[in-house]
């Protein structure tokens, strides 16, 4: 049958034929082989070997071609090859089967291109996607303090090739660009903070006209802005009571001191008695305690003497100090006393008061009459 594969086969007019001139198959590309006898069967293109298989699957996978007959025994063909096998065609046919499917199949991207092309996405949802934006909440206020540095942080995201700046809005002063400050004024500085994105306008020694309005901007297209706040207070130190006390003799001495509108905290808080720095005078009875993450800082004397009284002064490292004056009395002759925050005469240690009596008696009732 025409249908195996015989052992010395030979090619002609796009047919392999066998040595006897019985059998032509022809290769079709759409639908694999044709026999000579007529009969429809199909070879697998995968490895290139004639199956029997039924007409009925034969028929639906088979597209017919123009008949090539055999040739006649007149006809002159070429000598088959003697140490062929069938291996030969099989090898050609499979050839050209890979040829017709690399004709259909879709060329490969080349990876450089590739790579080209994914990098332009990226730029392109970069610019379209990831734009600058601020973190930091708009109309802000920043509380600094006279005398010391002040920073104003703005946060921003997604900067990409854009810059900031810094317009003081009081006098639309430009202060800095990037990293560069462009006003004479060299308390002035940018810092910038590369993994926050946080890019910090730093005043140095800062003053009361230095609060306003300050305005961080973006160089986007449109410029993006936010504004804000400084508020410049001076701290202040305060020591409770009256700014004057008076004391007995051997009586306890207590002073306490608070900074006031003080955004950081104090490095040190001193006290003076007159021009003397008692922090440390343990053997003179002076024990300071002080609390400075409170802003806090306490005086105490067990026993007062006269050598106690003067002027104390409370002096915080970041705020102008405070005074009170200490008036020690003996206890033969008291002038008065301090109780709380206010201040109460004894009247039986001031005689005068006696001798205005009769006198204001005497003037009322010259009036009355």
């Amino acid at each position: 049958m025409c249908a195996r594969v015989y052992m010395y086969t030979y090619i002609y007019m796009n047919c392999v034929w066998s040595v006897d001139h019985t059998c032509c198959v022809r290769f079709d590309k759409r639908a694999g082989y044709k026999l000579s006898d007529g009969q429809k069967n199909t070879v697998p293109k995968t490895d290139g070997k004639q199956t029997d298989k039924q007409p009925q699957q034969a028929a639906a996978t088979t597209v017919a071609r123009p008949f090539v007959a055999p040739p006649t025994p007149s006809q002159q063909l070429p000598p088959p090859p003697r140490n062929s096998t069938n291996v030969t065609a099989v090898v050609g046919l499979a050839a050209a089967a890979a040829g017709a499917v690399a004709q259909t199949a879709p060329t490969p991207l080349d990876p450089s291109n590739v790579t080209h092309s994914s990098a332009l996405d990226d730029a392109q949802l970069q610019r379209t996607l990831l734009k600058p934006k601020f973190l930091t909440e708009n109309s802000s206020t920043v509380v600094a303090q006279t005398g010391v540095a002040s920073r104003i942080s703005c946060l921003v995201a997604n900067l990409g090739d854009c810059v900031v700046s810094w317009i003081r809005r009081r006098d639309y002063r430009l202060l800095t660009v990037g990293l560069s400050t462009y006003t004479e004024d060299l308390r002035f500085q940018s810092l910038h903070h590369v993994q926050t994105g946080d890019w910090t306008l730093q005043i140095k020694y800062v003053q009361l006209r230095d609060a306003g309005l300050y305005e961080c901007q973006i160089s986007s297209h449109p410029p993006k802005s936010i504004f804000i706040n400084l508020k410049v207070v001076e701290a202040q130190a305060e020591i409770a009571g009256a700014s004057e006390k008076y004391l007995m003799l051997n009586s306890p001495l207590h002073l306490e001191c608070v900074v006031r509108q003080s955004p950081v905290d104090p490095v040190y808080i001193f006290w003076y008695h007159d021009s003397r720095m008692i922090n440390y005078d343990i053997d003179r009875g002076v024990n300071v305690t002080s609390n400075l993450p409170n802003k806090h800082s306490a005086l105490y004397i067990e026993r007062a003497s006269r050598a106690h009284s003067g002027n104390y002064t409370c002096a915080p490292s970041n705020a102008f100090p405070a005074n009170t004056v200490i008036h020690i009395l003996n206890g033969e002759n008291p002038a008065a006393m301090q109780h709380g925050h206010g201040r109460s005469l004894n009247m039986l240690s001031c005689p005068s008061i006696w001798i205005l009596i009769p006198s204001l008696v005497m003037f009322i009732n010259f009036n009355t009459n």
